[in-house]
């Protein structure tokens, strides 16, 4: 007899927990659903502050969806955005590596976090980070995540990827304005001056034929040297002394002319 109670005591215990972790199961979902749209909503906020220069404001905002959930990569990477904007590049590198390896997968972390190492001179790591970003065809940014992995490989001197990578920002919609320049630089280092003469002649055509810039005007000067056009490059070379003669474009093309 006393078998046969403290059977039905633990059948009896055993639905209630059955029970207890069926409930617990959308409780749980509900909550977590509900965390992370407050963490949305928070971030969302905290970046109309950081966009108007509110950094206070921001920071509030940041705070409140990391107190709501710390594990949010998003969230992260909004705090990360908050200290670039400060200047604390030791926050903000914290902040972004936290992000992914909160998601690995969270792209827009990755793209900043390359930025940051970009910034800081380590071009061969922020490479890879691009790399990753750019082949991620979720990513919503990918022509500019293409652009960045592009200004990696030219500061590495790896001009044919330099190359491949600015075609693949220009195919997904990158504004030409800012890629054919370096696109022409590209071709130049990597001796394929007719295809600079291509895009340097498409830039001009984007400029209404005025080049208002050092880099233009000394892209100018290389690819009309290598058409022959000694006329068109004496005036570039004579706009390039006039209005730019303390850039950096102006001594190498001083170092090459020499």
């Amino acid at each position: 007899m006393n078998v046969m109670i403290r059977c039905a005591k633990l059948a009896t215990l055993w639905f209630v927990v059955v029970v207890l972790v069926a409930c617990a199961g959308p409780q749980r979902a509900e909550r977590e659903a509900r965390d992370k749209e407050a963490v949305q909503n928070r971030v969302a906020a905290g970046m109309e502050y950081l966009h108007q220069g509110q950094l206070n404001e921001a920071r509030q905002h940041f705070s409140r969806a990391l107190e709501r959930d710390g594990s949010s990569p998003v969230a992260h990477n909004a705090m990360a955005l908050l200290y670039k904007y400060e200047g604390d590049l030791e926050r903000e590198e914290h902040h972004y590596k936290r992000a992914l390896r909160l998601d690995k997968s969270y792209t827009a972390a990755r793209n900043n976090y390359g930025i940051l190492l970009f910034q800081r001179g380590d071009f061969a790591a922020a490479k890879k980070e691009f790399e990753i970003a750019a082949n991620d065809p979720k990513y919503g940014a990918r022509a500019g995540a293409f652009e960045n992995l592009a200004r990696s490989c030219m500061a590495l001197e790896q001009y044919p990827e330099a190359i491949r990578a600015f075609q693949r920002a220009l195919r997904l919609g990158q504004s030409e304005a800012s890629i054919l320049p370096d696109l022409v630089e590209a071709y130049i280092q990597d001796g394929q001056p007719e295809y600079a003469r291509e895009y340097f002649e498409q830039y001009l055509d984007l400029q209404e034929g005025k080049l208002n810039t050092a880099q233009a005007l000394w892209l100018g000067i290389r690819v009309a040297a290598y058409q022959q056009n000694s006329a068109l490059q004496y005036e570039y070379e004579q706009q390039l002394q006039r209005e730019f003669s303390k850039s950096a474009e102006y001594k190498l093309w001083q170092q090459w002319r020499d």
